[in-house]
């Protein structure tokens, strides 16, 4: 099976596919190797790894059921069936001399189907126009589709178990960015999913376009080989300032969100949970891409540590191995302002809205919560945080609107 792997309507490579959906063989020589995905130039099997790591984890939701009822071979086939396509980046396959243009398969414009998360009997309302779902290079183990919801693009994800916590964790972090003041993030609203366990996924609007597309922390550093004596934070630092991304901004915001996350003891900040927006013109690095994904925080699956030291033990897949590793990355401790932080009661509030969740594992994770806000503060007064031993606050519950963070109508 033949294909022409394009970036848009720009010719990069013709491959050759197997049965499977996998790269059997592709020609190394590219057409235009400046629009090719960011990769390793000296690795000769670049593009079978993209793709593989392209397609959708086979651990996601009900992906494996849903390939076995589709009668394909695997995630990859699943792949190629939807040509390649995402809602992230501009790179397709096109079949050999099959004449489709960008124009007429392209994501951002054009109608698509298939959303996992709530079967396929939508689908048959499309005309004769052939209709391909992004779906097939959705990342993440969790339940996820995109969609359009009233005209607009966006994500729906779910959660791990019959717990909503995930979800709830995505709104408290944006209400968190949002009390700072700070303009890149994503915002997420809770969402009722219609056949799931869980009270609420949530869903968030669609951030890249036509104009500005996603690269991934993981490419971005596999692009160029590090040197022994640094970092893979200053590599990807170094990698991003090269291509045109001012390396102050791009500090500020990574001292941030290292900052952030460590408030909401967020542990999944790995490198395809970091991105930048490059132009889709010059190919510059235009941006941070808005943070994202930040489910996994609020000692998500987790016992809420009793101790100070098991706060300050939590493991993380990031830049570093644990929270206090990640800290000492950071260069401004200001960038946080610890007066504009959610309160224990809005956490404790939001959680509530889950129907399945203990109230005392409610009251624990606000505990947590509160004395990591503790821990922080002493760390931007220059503390040694091994040290500190904090005392909980007591506090006063306010009553907060929970229907400001919720979509009303059902994900159909």
């Amino acid at each position: 099976m033949n294909y022409v792997l394009k970036r848009k309507d720009e010719i990069i490579t013709i491959v050759d596919f197997a049965d499977d959906g996998s790269v059997y063989k592709f020609h190394h020589k590219l057409v235009n190797p400046e629009l090719a995905p960011l990769h390793d130039t000296n690795n000769l099997d670049w593009l079978k790894q993209w793709w593989k790591r392209r397609s959708i984890p086979i651990s996601q939701g009900n992906i494996r059921h849903m390939l076995e009822e589709k009668g394909l071979l695997g995630p990859e086939d699943f792949l190629l069936k939807n040509l390649g396509l995402s809602l992230t980046d501009y790179y397709w396959i096109s079949p050999l001399d099959s004449g489709i243009t960008w124009k007429d398969v392209n994501l951002f414009e054009n109608d698509f189907h298939g959303n996992i998360m709530i079967g396929e009997a939508e689908s048959e309302n499309f005309d004769d126009m052939p209709h391909y779902t992004p779906n097939g290079s959705l990342q993440g183990t969790l339940e996820k589709s995109w969609t359009i919801l009233n005209g607009e693009r966006g994500l729906l994800k779910g959660n791990c178990n019959n717990l909503s916590s995930e979800s709830i964790n995505e709104v408290i972090a944006s209400k968190l960015h949002e009390m700072q003041g700070f303009k890149n993030y994503t915002k997420y609203k809770l969402i009722k999913i219609n056949g799931r366990n869980y009270d609420y996924g949530c869903y968030s609007k669609l951030f890249t376009s036509q104009e500005l597309e996603l690269i991934s922390a993981y490419d971005v550093v596999c692009s160029e080989k590090k040197p022994n004596d640094i970092s893979v934070f200053e590599h990807f630092i170094h990698v991003c300032a090269k291509n045109g991304l001012d390396e102050n901004i791009l500090r500020n915001f990574l001292d941030y969100m290292i900052l952030s996350d460590f408030v909401l003891s967020g542990r999944d900040r790995h490198l395809s949970n970091v991105s930048i927006l490059r132009d889709s013109g010059s190919l510059q690095f235009a941006m941070p891409a808005p943070i994202y994904d930040s489910g996994k925080c609020l000692f998500v699956q987790d016992i809420v540590p009793s101790s100070d030291k098991g706060l300050l033990s939590i493991k993380t897949e990031s830049f570093a191995s644990d929270e206090l590793k990640l800290l000492s990355l950071v260069k401004d401790r200001s960038l946080l302002d610890v007066t504009k932080l959610p309160a224990r009661s809005f956490i404790e509030e939001i959680y509530g809205l889950d129907s399945q969740i203990d109230e005392k594992r409610i009251a624990l994770i606000g505990e947590g919560y509160e004395r990591k806000i503790e821990m922080f503060r002493a760390f931007q007064l220059g503390q040694d945080l091994h040290k500190i031993k904090m005392a909980v606050k007591n506090y006063c519950k306010a009553t907060i609107d929970t229907d400001d963070f919720i979509i009303k109508s059902d994900a159909t």
